[in-house]
């Protein structure tokens, strides 16, 4: 199974390809997020080039478990989603997920005008879609195993 790792943000869409098969996750080119259809339009073009036939998004739920409005954004887009593709669409919980891309980037040692500037390409979101896509396949494969 091919699946494409998405980690939506209102400014950039953070992407990464993986395959279940080849047990790999590549960091794709985050969409700037210029208007919706653009948006559908470019991740249409994305599912084209890469085979993908799943969607795994990151869902941004509290800390504490709770879920805010950007769980409801993030729900909304996947509506965006169904309609427009038929591909299946999982979530997956975020928590952490940027933390962990800022650290395996190293966007941590960086000083933070240059860390803005990286982010500002969608660098981070990007790495973030690969966390998130990355943490989905173990689950995955773990529950196969037990």
């Amino acid at each position: 199974m091919n699946c494409l790792g998405i980690d939506y943000g209102s400014k950039f869409i953070g992407l990464a390809w993986g395959s279940d098969e080849l047990k790999v996750v590549v960091p794709l080119k985050a969409l700037r997020v210029y208007s919706m259809e653009q948006v559908l339009r470019d991740l249409r073009n994305i599912v084209n080039e890469h085979g993908c036939d799943t969607f795994v998004i990151g869902l941004p739920i509290h800390t504490d478990g709770t879920e805010g409005q950007r769980v409801k954004e993030v729900r909304y887009f996947s509506e965006l989603l169904k309609q427009h593709f038929d591909l299946k669409i999982y979530f997956q919980d975020e928590r952490f997920s940027t933390q962990t891309a800022r650290t395996l980037t190293g966007m941590n040692n960086l000083s933070l005008r240059h860390a803005k500037a990286r982010k500002k390409k969608g660098v981070i979101d990007s790495a973030a879609a690969a966390v998130i896509l990355e943490e989905w396949m173990e689950e995955k494969t773990a529950m196969r195993e037990t």
